[in-house]
C-alpha cells in the first residue's frame, strides 16, 4: 500500500480529508480486528527489521537500500490506514493508544510518536555516528552514515523540524480547546441531574452531548496520523537510502526497547491485588510460582488461595512455573487442579509458554496431563520463530502437535520462510513433519519459489526433489482415479449412502 493521499506540505486539512475517505470507502474495522491485525502487523516489522539489518551488514546497494525503506513506509501506512479505520468505531480507544502498555500510551501524542520525535531520532544519530566515524571523516574517508550528512541536507532538516512543530502546536491547541469543550453546557445539561442523583443519568442525552466531541477527537487524530506520515516521507526524501535504512533500523528498535520496557513496568504490577491477602500480604502466588518454591505454593494452597488466580495479563501461576521449567511446581498446580488449557490475554497457554522457554521436561508432562498445543495465530508464531532462525522452538511446536502447515497473515507458512533463508536440514524436518511443498502464499509464491527468488541452493535441490515426488503422486491418483471410473450401477448406491453420512454428520455437528 503506497501513501497516496499525501499531498504537499501545508496541505494537511484536505490531506486528512484524503485520508478519511479513504477509510470511509473500505470496510470500516473494529477494535478487536485491529488488535488481532495490530499483532500480526508487529511480526512483519520484526521481520523487515531483520532485512533490513542483514541489507546493511552486507553492504547492499542503494538501490536495494531503497526497496527495504520504502517497504518499511509501506508497512507504516498500512497501520495508520488501519488505525484511521478502527477510529470510526471507538476514536478514544484510538488516540489514547489504549492497546499500547500504558507507558507507551503515556509516551504517545495524538495515538503515535510525535513527527518531531522523527526528527530529534535523525539529530541524535548524527551525533553518535560523528563520534564513530570521527578518524575517518579527519582523514576525508567518505562514509554513508548519518555523519556524512551534508550542509543542504542538514538545513532541508531544520525547515522540516520547523514546520512540523508548527502543525504539531496547531493540532496540540485545538485538542486542549476540545477537552475543555467537554464541560460546555450540553455536556453540563446531560449530566446534571435534577433532582440531583447519580442513578438518574440519561445515557441517550449525554451520549447525544459527547458525540461531536468524539468526531472531532477523530478529525484530530486524522490530521495528526497524516502528520506523521508526512513527516516520514519528507524525511525519507532528505535522507540517502542508506542513511534511510539506517534509521529505519534505530527507528525500529528503539519501538521494541520502549514496547519491552512498557512490559516490565506492568509485569512489575501484576498480580499485586489478586494475590495478597490480609492474613498474607507478602505471599504472591506469581511470584512463588516464578522461583519455583514448591513449598511455599504448597502453604499458598494450605491457606485457601486461590492457585488458579490470574494476574494483570491474564496469567495463572502454571503459566510462570512452566514457563520457567519449574517442574515440581507444574506438577503440584496441576494435582491441585490448575486448569491445564487455560489461555492469557495473549492467547498462551502454559504449554506453549513452557515451549517457547525450551523446558521439554515441564511441556511433556503437560502434555501427558491432557493439555494440547491449541494458540492463538501458530502460523504467525512458527514464522516469527522461523525468521528469526529460532528453528530449535519451530521443531518443538511442531513435535508437540502444532500444524506444519499453518499460515500468518500473507498466507506463508514456515516452509517459505525456511526455503528463502534456512537449510535443507530445517527444509527436511518440515517436510517430514508434514509441510505442503505446494502450497501458496497470498501472492501465489510457492516454498520453491521463495527457494529460488533468494538463491538458496541447499533448500532449492531438497525442494525440487520433494516438489516432484509430490507431483508424480498426484499423477498416480489422478490416474487411479479415472481407472476406477468406470464402475458398476451399486457405486452410485454407494455414493448416496456415503453422501447421507457427510449430510447426517454435518447435522450432528450443528447441533
Amino acid at each position: 500500500m503506497t501513501a497516496s493521499v499525501l499531498l504537499e506540505p501545508g496541505a494537511n486539512e484536505s490531506t486528512a480529508r484524503g485520508m478519511d475517505d479513504e477509510a470511509e470507502s473500505r470496510t470500516l474495522m473494529s477494535i478487536p480486528s485491529f488488535k488481532k491485525f495490530h499483532f500480526i502487523w508487529v511480526e512483519q516489522e520484526d521481520a523487515l527489521l531483520l532485512e533490513l539489518k542483514k541489507a546493511l551488514e552486507e553492504h547492499r546497494d542503494e538501490q536495494e537500500c531503497a526497496k527495504l525503506v520504502k517497504k518499511c513506509y509501506d508497512h507504516y501506512t498500512e497501520a495508520a490506514h488501519a488505525k484511521v479505520r478502527a477510529a470510526h468505531e471507538d476514536a478514544s480507544y484510538i488516540a489514547t493508544g489504549a492497546w499500547k502498555t500504558p507507558f507507551e500510551a503515556g509516551m504517545m501524542w495524538m495515538g503515535g510518536w510525535r513527527p518531531t520525535t522523527a526528527i530529534v531520532l535523525v539529530f541524535s544519530l548524527i551525533g553518535l555516528q560523528i563520534e564513530n566515524e570521527l578518524q575517518r571523516l579527519l582523514e576525508g574517508i567518505n562514509v554513508s552514515s548519518m555523519a556524512a550528512l551534508s550542509a543542504k541536507q542538514l538545513a532541508k532538516l531544520n525547515a522540516l523540524q520547523q514546520h512540523t512543530s508548527t502543525e504539531e502546536d496547531e493540532i496540540s491547541n485545538r485538542l486542549a480547546v476540545l477537552q475543555m469543550l467537554v464541560a460546555d453546557q450540553q455536556m453540563t445539561r446531560a449530566t446534571t441531574a435534577d433532582p440531583p442523583s447519580s442513578d438518574c443519568f440519561n445515557m441517550a442525552e449525554i451520549r447525544e452531548a459527547i458525540e461531536p466531541k468524539l468526531a472531532g477527537l477523530r478529525d484530530l487524530f486524522v490530521e495528526a496520523e497524516t502528520l506523521r506520515l508526512r513527516t516520514l516521507q519528507e524525511l525519507f526524501d532528505v535522507l540517502s537510502p542508506i542513511q534511510a535504512a539506517q534509521y529505519a533500523v534505530a527507528a525500529l528498535e528503539m519501538a521494541k526497547a520502549i514496547h519491552k520496557l512498557g512490559a516490565e513496568f506492568r509485569n512489575a504490577h501484576s498480580g499485586d491485588v489478586n494475590a495478597r491477602t490480609s492474613d498474607n500480604p507478602g505471599l504472591n502466588i506469581w511470584d512463588i510460582a516464578c522461583q519455583g518454591d514448591v513449598e511455599k505454593l504448597q502453604e499458598a494452597f494450605n491457606l485457601g488461595l486461590n492457585l488458579s488466580e490470574t494476574d494483570y495479563d491474564g496469567r495463572t501461576p502454571l503459566h510462570l512455573a512452566a514457563g520457567r521449567g519449574h517442574l515440581d511446581c507444574v506438577a503440584l498446580l496441576v494435582e491441585k487442579g490448575a486448569e491445564v488449557n487455560v489461555k492469557d490475554n495473549d492467547g498462551v497457554s502454559p504449554l506453549i509458554d513452557a515451549l517457547k522457554g525450551g523446558h521439554d521436561q515441564a511441556a511433556q508432562f503437560l502434555l501427558n496431563n491432557g493439555a494440547t498445543p491449541e494458540m492463538k495465530d501458530a502460523g504467525s508464531e512458527l514464522c516469527k520463530a522461523a525468521a528469526n532462525k529460532d528453528m530449535e522452538f519451530v521443531e518443538r511446536l511442531v513435535k508437540a502437535g502444532v500444524d506444519p502447515n499453518e499460515a500468518d497473515y500473507s498466507q506463508r507458512t514456515p516452509l517459505h520462510i525456511v526455503a528463502a533463508d534456512g537449510t535443507a536440514k530445517d527444509v527436511e524436518f518440515l517436510v517430514q513433519e508434514g509441510a505442503d511443498v505446494l502450497v501458496k502464499d497470498r501472492h501465489g509464491y510457492t516454498p520453491l519459489d521463495e527457494a529460488r527468488e533468494n538463491d538458496n541452493e541447499a533448500t532449492l535441490k531438497v525442494l525440487e526433489a520433494e516438489v516432484a515426488r509430490r507431483q508424480h503422486e498426484l499423477e498416480a491418483d489422478d490416474n487411479n482415479s479415472d481407472d476406477n471410473s468406470s464402475s458398476s450401477p451399486l457405486d452410485d448406491v454407494q455414493d448416496m449412502d456415503l453422501q447421507f453420512l457427510e449430510g447426517d454428520h454435518e447435522d450432528h455437528m450443528l447441533k
